[in-house]
């Protein structure tokens, strides 16, 4: 009885420890699709948005995430270049989302019902992802204090008076603070989207997404700053 006791109590151990040793898990989605709500507005910077979106909407041959747009209307919007995009949703009817992405370019056009909707959205998100420029709109909505940050490297000074308490991270392509993640310049959003896809579905899916149907490059958290850039 005695050895019986300590052989169930030996096994207990050693299960214990395999299981302490396996890898994390990709994180676990709410549900299938996961949902991707984009803000756009007049003068938004269209690779900023549409970088993202196409690495959302190919995961898993479209069938891992929904992609919607978010602005103040649902008439056309300009984007930077004359571009012009229909929104799916205005900030009063536009429905919650586990992923909020928030990009750059003539940010004075997103208003305060607007900052309000972010604010919100975010609440209601697992993740918020700023690409570029959009860290101002996020440090606007009060969602960067005290984690760590980046934008593109020409805004990098401005979001630290923009959002005082947050660290500014100049060396990295991308920060993950957990429910917040923001990108540098531009094309770092779409390294930014493949992170959120790793995070929720595993890095298969991310590789696959990067590599077979987008035939992209991905690109890691670091990058080499431009010295002549005013960061």
């Amino acid at each position: 009885m005695k050895y019986a006791n300590y052989y169930t109590v030996l096994m207990l151990v050693m299960s214990f420890l395999l299981l302490s040793v396996q890898p994390a898990p990709a994180e676990e989605p709410v549900h299938k699709p996961i949902t991707v709500a984009i803000l756009i507005f007049n003068g938004v910077e269209l690779l900023d948005f549409t970088g993202p979106a196409e690495v959302f909407i190919v995961t898993d041959y479209g069938k891992a995430f929904q992609v919607f747009t978010v602005a103040g209307t649902t008439d056309l919007v300009k984007t930077m270049g004359g571009i012009q995009v229909k929104p799916d949703y205005t900030y009063v009817n536009a429905p919650a989302a586990d992923v909020v992405i928030v990009p750059g370019g003539a940010m004075s056009n997103v208003n305060s019902a607007g900052v309000q909707w972010l604010k919100k959205a975010s609440s209601q998100s697992r993740i918020t992802m700023s690409v570029c420029m959009g860290a101002f709109l996020l440090a606007k909505a009060d969602l960067l204090n005290g984690i760590r940050v980046t934008t593109h490297r020409w805004g990098l000074p401005g979001l630290e008076s923009a959002a005082p308490t947050c660290k500014v991270v100049r060396t990295q392509r991308f920060v993950d603070a957990g429910k917040i993640v923001t990108t540098g310049g531009v094309t770092a959003g779409i390294d930014g989207a493949l992170h959120i896809v790793e995070r929720l579905l595993g890095k298969e899916a991310a590789e696959w997404t990067s590599r077979e149907w987008m035939e992209y490059r991905r690109q890691g958290m670091d990058i080499v700053p431009d010295k002549q850039s005013p960061g």
